[in-house]
């Protein structure tokens, strides 16, 4: 839609602001700019605004001035002249209690005798023009004009028209109040000749006006401005002119908004310090929006009152906080989330989970992820059944990890890649045998390594293959990188009854190796070399494909979180030491740990470490004798003859001691 800027130059004053920064600040504020074209007969600029649908509103130079007034903060330069209708005829149709009202519904007929018509004058036509509107006659060019200027305008029809009850309401919104049959006692002194002007409006009670730039606000304005085109342009008498009113009620469009949502949608402004926009900044920015606002500080909320013209886009409290965000202009506010250095509560199996995966990852092993739906290859009452499976190849649930990672191996050699290090962190299922309608959820840990290039006896030799004793290093290094307790036991026989949760069917016999919690001797897991008709190698013998499957949960269970240090900081002495290497004669089953304890007991002050340097045995076994280094240092001085010999005589005390036990 297009506007001249001269003509909204009549309503607020544009000429203290640059033109780019006005641009700018309608761009900004969501009246996006289209295109800007300069007429240097008029002197005038003309803007090409892209209204969107919930600013219908704007489409009049009036109704933009007053949208810049607001964005720019500029006064409108019009006041709005009183209405003063005392004079006027009280038409009471929905017999209202006389205090019973808050706005009054007016109208004014005004009476042309004998119009000469006469030319429209060039400026006008171009400002309709503007607007794409067609030129017909000068007073309705004037009617078209003041609508195009004021956003309303008046109505022109004649007594007959009114007689043959034609719609007379084009331009008004008091089509109910003020139709045809009402209008007729009022202009029953007119004759059918005359010309007659419509005005209509409705304001607010006396008492209770509150300027917030309504067209009706205006409505004297609108009339005078009309009189005085027609007066200059038309040749024609302009009679006295009637008028009525009645009391009416129109609720207000008021909406509540809480102080806290606003900061939560508009967020932190710039600044040095992280904070919200001020409680009365906001409420200076209502005001600036005509909202009326009221302040509730107990509740922390504003009551707003929302204009006429407004009603159609402000509806819910999300709108009025874009109309304030809009107006503080929202390149003022952070647009970037802060980022949260604090880290929230992560649970054991959490944290142990996340480095049983890091420590897999640097022992070389790749994680992959497989699908629970499969099938099983060892049939079993316990295998969870699927209702309706797809296809034939996913009808149960797995039992164990090991099956989907010799898959894995499988496509591998087939695609080429022969050296596999894997992993697979995941949920194995079975059914509860004393409830077969119920099923029992576990976290597996099971890992394949094949690997024909693993090792060199020496540089001269060829690579070699993995082998049982490498993957036994590899898990023990692993138990002992997440701080397991766990334990391995010596290779067993396989029994014939099988252990479906450790796979054990897919092992060969006699190369396996048990892992056990040592607390309650349980097995949690198995690892051992995967039997050959698994993995379609029968017919190339020297293939080892190594294989294992851990219970995750009881896993965990075998370690021990560092949470705190289990050792004590002891600053070094700047004194020099004094060692002594002596040699003690034990019975054969003198425990060492005890002669340590004794000789460094804690009133020796001066001991700083005891080391076992040396063991002999005589030739029959009945004795032995330990060779010990003892260095003896001061934290506070330099250790002087009386201290050498009082530690000479304890330890020849209790070299005594112990030979006499």
């Amino acid at each position: 839609m297009k506007f001249s800027l001269k003509l909204i130059n009549n309503f607020i004053n544009l000429n203290q602001i640059q033109f780019n920064e006005f641009e700018k600040n309608l761009t900004l504020s969501g009246l996006e700019i289209d295109n800007v074209e300069k007429i240097k007969i008029d002197q005038d600029t003309i803007i090409d605004l892209n209204i969107t649908a919930n600013r219908q509103e704007i489409s009049s130079s009036f109704s933009l001035a007053r949208e810049a007034s607001t964005i720019l903060n500029i006064p409108i330069q019009i006041l709005p002249i009183k209405l003063n209708y005392s004079n006027s005829i009280e038409k009471n149709f929905h017999k209202l209690n006389k205090n019973n009202y808050t706005h009054i519904a007016y109208i004014r007929i005004v009476t042309l005798k004998k119009i000469v018509t006469k030319t429209t004058p060039d400026w006008l036509l171009n400002q309709l023009s503007i607007h794409n509107i067609k030129e017909s006659e000068t007073l309705y060019n004037i009617q078209k004009y003041i609508k195009m200027k004021w956003g309303q305008t008046f109505y022109i029809t004649n007594k007959k028209e009114i007689d043959e009850n034609k719609d007379i309401t084009k331009y008004s919104n008091l089509a109910e109040l003020f139709h045809t049959q009402k209008i007729q006692p009022i202009i029953k002194n007119t004759d059918n000749e005359s010309t007659l002007l419509i005005f209509t409006t409705i304001n607010k009670k006396n008492h209770n006006i509150v300027l917030s730039h309504e067209s009706s606000e205006f409505y004297e304005n609108v009339f005078i401005d009309s009189i005085k085109l027609i007066n200059t342009f038309i040749g024609t008498t302009i009679g006295k002119y009637n008028e009525a009113y009645q009391k009416i009620v129109i609720k207000d469009n008021s909406i509540q908004i809480k102080k806290h949502n606003i900061n939560k949608s508009l967020g932190y402004i710039k600044g040095n310090k992280l904070q919200f926009i001020k409680t009365h900044k906001i409420n200076k920015i209502l005001q600036q929006l005509q909202l009326t606002p009221n302040y509730l500080k107990k509740d922390k909320l504003f009551e707003l009152i929302i204009p006429n013209y407004r009603i159609d886009d402000l509806t819910r409290e999300i709108d009025i906080i874009e109309e304030i965000g809009r107006i503080y202009h929202f390149e003022n506010f952070f647009n970037t989330i802060k980022a949260n250095k604090l880290q929230g509560y992560k649970s054991k199996n959490f944290t142990k989970v996340q480095q049983i995966r890091n420590t897999l990852h640097k022992l070389g092993l790749h994680e992959v992820i497989n699908c629970c739906i499969s099938k099983n290859i060892e049939k079993n009452l316990h295998n969870p059944l699927i209702h309706n499976p797809i296809t034939y190849e996913q009808k149960e649930l797995r039992t164990n990890i090991l099956e989907n990672l010799i898959d894995n191996y499988k496509h591998n050699i087939k695609n080429l890649k022969n050296n596999i290090e894997i992993f697979e962190i995941g949920k194995v299922f079975e059914k509860n045998e004393k409830n077969n309608a119920l099923y029992i959820e576990r976290r597996h840990l099971g890992g394949l390594i094949h690997n024909n290039n693993y090792t060199k006896k020496s540089w001269s030799n060829q690579s070699g293959n993995i082998t049982l004793f490498h993957l036994k290093n590899i898990i023990e290094t692993f138990l002992e990188t997440i701080n397991s307790k766990a334990i391995l036991k010596e290779i067993l026989t396989i029994n014939k009854k099988t252990d479906i949760h450790c796979a054990e069917h897919l092992f060969k016999e006699n190369k396996t190796i048990e892992i056990h919690n040592p607390n309650n001797t349980q097995k949690i897991g198995i690892m051992g070399e995967c039997n050959n008709k698994f993995i379609n190698k029968s017919n190339n013998k020297s293939e080892k494909v190594y294989i294992f499957e851990i219970d995750l949960s009881q896993l965990i269970e075998t370690t021990k979180l560092k949470s705190h240090l289990t050792y004590t900081s002891k600053k070094y002495s700047n004194y020099p030491s004094v060692t002594r290497d002596i040699s003690i004669k034990l019975k054969k089953y003198v425990n060492i740990e005890t002669v340590k304890k004794m000789i460094a007991n804690d009133t020796d002050e001066f001991i700083e470490s005891l080391e076992i340097l040396n063991e002999y045995k005589n030739n029959d076994n009945t004795a032995r004798y330990i060779s010990l280094r003892i260095t003896y240092r001061s934290q506070i001085k330099t250790l002087n003859t009386e201290d050498i010999k009082y530690i000479d005589t304890n330890l020849e005390s209790k070299l005594q001691e112990l030979q006499n036990a």
